[in-house]
């Protein structure tokens, strides 16, 4: 096969721009992974959920360990598209697959902007300061943080 597009746990919404990455030509793939879910400590309501919204999305869903799945789709001259991610598990993957081949990260448009680091170790510390500009286009104010 040639270029494959990896969908993720984050990308589970029709209009995210890693659906357009590659053009129409490139397939769309969900791995299935039951190590990456035990990794992440997903419940049974989040798989649910994370089901249910592939059912909506021109995916195909595979079952297996991502890397080997994905390496066995793109064959010897495949490159992967898949979004950009902060979540480590995912870049850990992401990782491994830059050692055997190409992998494309397509970035989305920030909810916020951020140019300091904020304190995340509390969702409402972030949120306080970012609710104000969050649902404005391109992140509202350009320095929540500072």
């Amino acid at each position: 096969m040639a270029d494959i597009r990896w969908i993720h746990d984050e990308t589970l919404r029709a209009d995210h721009p890693v659906f357009l990455a590659g053009g129409e030509q490139v397939r769309s793939f969900f791995i299935w992974d039951e190590a990456y879910f035990k990794a992440m400590h997903y419940g049974f309501a989040r798989l649910v959920f994370v089901y249910e919204a592939l059912g909506e999305l021109p995916v195909d869903i595979l079952i297996g360990d991502t890397i080997a799945v994905l390496r066995d789709l793109a064959g010897e001259n495949g490159r992967i598209i898949t979004a950009d991610t902060p979540n480590a598990e995912l870049l850990k993957r992401i990782g491994a697959l830059r050692q055997v081949m190409p992998v494309e990260l397509c970035r989305e448009e920030e909810f916020v902007r951020l140019h300091a680091t904020p304190d995340l170790r509390r969702f409402f510390r972030y949120w306080n300061k970012a609710r104000k500009s969050a649902m404005k286009y391109g992140g509202g104010m350009p320095d929540l943080f500072e």
